[in-house]
């Protein structure tokens, strides 16, 4: 088989029901960190968050690219607002889109025409839509794939979330979960918490609660869900109310026990910085 049609780990886990554990990185998004990250091991996805950071898609395309030498699955995380967006992420390889503000159903069937080629020939289950083509970028091996089997490969093992981070998103969470071509629902509980006026209280009954209602959401569709969890007890949590892709955290979380631990070397007593440290 062609490595570039090679089947979505990371999907094929999740629809498999089991756990996929995903790291995020923006503020050190860099090829020798995802490198540092994949060599590693521990996960399963990386998240590259395209939202708050910007990105550029040849940089996306450059991380996806050294990820690609690893069993690991890349996501790209973006507000997908207009078709460009979607489909110029897409030709960077990323074998996933995570679409955030996700408010009702009606963007989600958007979002699938702008990220699913029209096939005439769909296999059983397979979502179609509209979007844009050019077989010659990195997703199509530079134009060295048969025409069906890359806009299958596309249609198919490209994941496509929908993020659920407002009351009114958690409402219509159940139809955008429904919506064919849709493969997850992700619930962003920092959002989430922040949106109800509870900021950064990510383990409130109200949040848990909100959980539970795309938990249910998504098993009423068949599908898979995922969010972030802080901490051993909340990723057990989450995982209880049916959380299959989960993120402990990425980057800068890395950097600041990474720091902690580091200081350690100097002990308890250890003075503070001074301005004229060398």
């Amino acid at each position: 088989m062609n490595p570039a049609l090679a089947p979505n780990r990371a999907l094929a886990r999740l629809r498999a029901g089991e756990l996929v554990k995903l790291y995020v990185t923006g503020n050190f998004a860099t090829p020798r960190h995802i490198d540092f990250i994949a060599r590693s091991g521990q996960f399963d996805a990386l998240w590259f968050d395209l939202e708050h950071f910007d990105l550029p898609t040849q940089e996306v395309a450059l991380l996806a690219m050294v990820a690609r030498a690893f069993p690991i699955t890349t996501i790209a995380r973006f507000k997908a607002a207009d078709y460009q967006t979607v489909m110029r992420v897409l030709e960077t390889g990323v074998g996933g889109i995570m679409c955030s503000m996700v408010a009702n159903a009606t963007e989600a069937r958007q979002i699938v025409q702008w990220a699913k080629f029209n096939n005439p020939a769909p296999a059983p289950g397979e979502a179609t839509g509209q979007r844009g083509w050019n077989g010659g970028n990195i997703d199509a091996a530079y134009a060295t794939l048969p025409a069906l089997d890359y806009i299958r490969h596309q249609n198919t093992q490209t994941i496509v979330i929908c993020q659920i981070e407002t009351e009114a998103a958690v409402a219509e969470a159940a139809a955008i979960a429904a919506v064919p071509g849709v493969d997850g629902l992700f619930f962003g509980p920092g959002d989430f918490s922040v949106s109800i006026g509870l900021p950064g209280q990510i383990r409130h009954e109200r949040v848990r609660a909100a959980m539970q209602q795309v938990a249910a959401a998504v098993r009423s569709a068949g599908k898979w869900w995922g969010t972030v969890a802080v901490g051993p007890e909340m990723c057990a949590d989450v995982q209880s109310l049916g959380a299959r892709l989960v993120c402990p955290g990425g980057d800068i979380k890395v950097m600041q026990l990474g720091l902690k631990e580091l200081v350690k070397t100097f002990g308890a007593a250890a003075p503070t910085a001074s301005g004229n440290a060398c």
